[in-house]
């Protein structure tokens, strides 16, 4: 039977990562919290589990075995994660929401530790902290390193110092997972952003206003959640279709949009936004050099140039020359 009140939603989007949706969704199923739900959205996945089930079956035996209601939403078309996302919010019930990304996974107790600090607390965010795991061996096993992923920021911040803990002094992450934020905070910033074809560094946007419309941010020094080291599309493997490179290229869309939003800010701020765009296309760049396969790096540059201004990756470029003669 379905609460009629949820705490919290765990929102969680699936795409050909099949193979560890099984551990993230047992992850779920351990966490002993009475008030819970998961939102899932199958997003356009083909790939299968070691069974050999897709993602439909793997939710229901999910459902089935632990009965914590799923809402399970399927797209046939393409969805840019960053409206992934958006539907995953909308969609939810829960007075918090924490996502979770499906090759992750959560650790025991981590929603009644994050939900019992944010009740505390009246903290609109509430941070734990994140370790790196990797799998090895023939066996799958999982190998958990004491490394850490993402900046974080121990204690309680307020108001716009929330935002410049981000933005400009980079002590608090962008990470959308490991954080238990309450989902009337997270629909305000939802509304301030537009429809974006993103499916990379989509948390950048969203955190940008989830930090402006927050008034209390605690951190807490427990382990809540599992990294995936090594996987995705930002990882270092070779990039061998222009389809892959174009997903790099939109994140531009993004820093477009925040580089020209109408808010009131001070001139560090705008350098922090600016940093952070300079930051990502400096990446881009690198990925341009060492991962794209040589036969698409002149149509991958121009498509680069096409996204971000050929004065902007020209500039950058030089940047990232200058840096490698230093280092030779």
């Amino acid at each position: 039977m379905r609460s009629a009140r949820v705490l919290v939603s765990i929102c969680i989007p699936v795409h050909n990562t099949e193979a560890h949706l099984g551990r993230c969704l047992e992850s779920v199923a351990s966490q002993n919290f009475p008030s819970l739900e998961v939102v899932l959205i199958n997003d356009r996945s083909t790939g299968k589990d070691e069974k050999g089930r897709k993602c439909k079956k793997i939710v229901r035996s999910f459902e089935k075995k632990t009965k914590i209601p799923v809402k399970f939403i399927e797209h046939f078309r393409y969805v840019p994660l960053l409206e992934t996302r958006r539907e995953l919010i909308e969609n939810a019930r829960g007075e918090y929401i924490l996502n979770v990304d499906s090759d992750d996974f959560l650790a025991p107790g981590a929603v009644q530790t994050l939900y019992d600090s944010a009740l505390q607390s009246a903290a609109d965010i509430t941070c734990g902290t994140e370790r790196i795991y990797k799998i090895s061996g023939q066996d799958g096993s999982i190998q958990i390193s004491e490394k850490r992923y993402a900046v974080y920021k121990e204690g309680v911040v307020h108001d716009r110092e929330i935002f410049d803990s981000f933005i400009v002094r980079h002590e608090i992450s962008a990470f959308l997972w490991a954080k238990l934020i309450k989902r009337e905070v997270f629909l305000d910033a939802m509304n301030e952003i537009p429809f974006m074809d993103s499916s990379l560094s989509v948390d950048t946007p969203m955190f940008f206003f989830i930090a402006l419309h927050s008034k209390k941010y605690v951190g807490i020094n427990n382990v809540v959640y599992y990294y995936l080291e090594d996987e995705g599309i930002t990882t270092s493997k070779p990039i061998t279709n222009l389809e892959s490179w174009r997903r790099h290229c939109t994140v531009a869309s993004i820093y477009s949009f925040l580089l020209t939003y109408e808010g009131s800010f001070t001139e560090e701020e705008k350098e922090g936004i600016r940093a952070n765009s300079r930051f990502f296309l400096y990446n881009s760049v690198l990925r341009l050099k060492n991962q794209v396969i040589p036969p698409l790096r002149p149509e991958a540059r121009r498509m680069l140039c096409e996204w971000w201004g050929e004065h902007f990756v020209e500039t950058v470029e030089k940047a990232v020359d200058e840096k490698s003669a230093q280092t030779e």
